[in-house]
């Protein structure tokens, strides 16, 4: 397992190993805004396989981490633009948001479901990074399937020693995870509540749970 500090991900050999590893399949653990997540390339079979098999996770979709907006839209089936002008109020942020799957996505990565999540996290080195990388990540909270989250990057180690690349951004606080929003709903639901959602139900004028 290579540890590599937040701060220095992209430094030229570090973000040489760390686009290497995505490339070939592997795993990463990194910080986002709420919770540390296990992932790789979202778009590789092979990834997504293997995370299953260090969570012990089987048959449930993961979500995927964006970089900008750019990278969003091309896993969705279009953004009306007055819920777009919403949105931007709301990422980058605490958010995962279920929308319809475009069709560059595979369906056999989204596991049965009719809906990709998708998120942008508030945290701007994580973000330069999926940028450099040129795809998204598979994005999960950093923990074996019905356990709890781990928020210490030496807990991680310890839980996944088979881990290729921890991206170590010291202790994360105490999180609720995400506030997941429905987009495939009308009005949008909110189906799992988590950081900042009275900040959610504020733009989007009340969302339904």
């Amino acid at each position: 397992m290579i540890v590599i500090p937040l701060a220095d991900v992209l430094s030229t050999g570090n973000l040489r190993k760390i686009v290497d590893c995505v490339r070939d399949g592997g795993v990463i653990a990194y910080p986002t805004d709420t919770l540390y997540g296990l992932g790789g390339n979202f778009l590789s079979a092979a990834a997504h396989t293997a995370v299953d098999r260090l969570k012990g996770r089987r048959g449930a979709p993961y979500s995927a981490a964006v970089g900008d907006w750019s990278m969003l839209e091309s896993l969705v089936c279009g953004i009306p633009n007055g819920l777009r002008e919403r949105l931007q109020g709301l990422l980058p942020g605490k958010f995962t948001f279920l929308f319809a799957p475009g069709p560059a996505v595979d369906p056999a990565l989204l596991k049965g479901s009719a809906k990709i999540g998708v998120r942008m996290p508030g945290l701007k080195p994580l973000l330069d990074l999926i940028v450099r990388l040129g795809v998204p990540l598979i994005s999960t909270s950093a923990n074996r399937s019905g356990r709890p989250p781990l928020q210490d990057p030496a807990l991680i180690a310890r839980e996944f020693p088979d881990l290729d690349i921890l991206i170590d951004a010291g202790a994360l606080a105490p999180s609720r995870g995400s506030t997941v929003v429905d987009f495939t709903a009308d009005p949008p639901a909110i189906v799992r509540p988590g950081d900042d959602e009275p900040k959610v139900r504020s733009i989007l004028g009340g969302a339904r749970v």
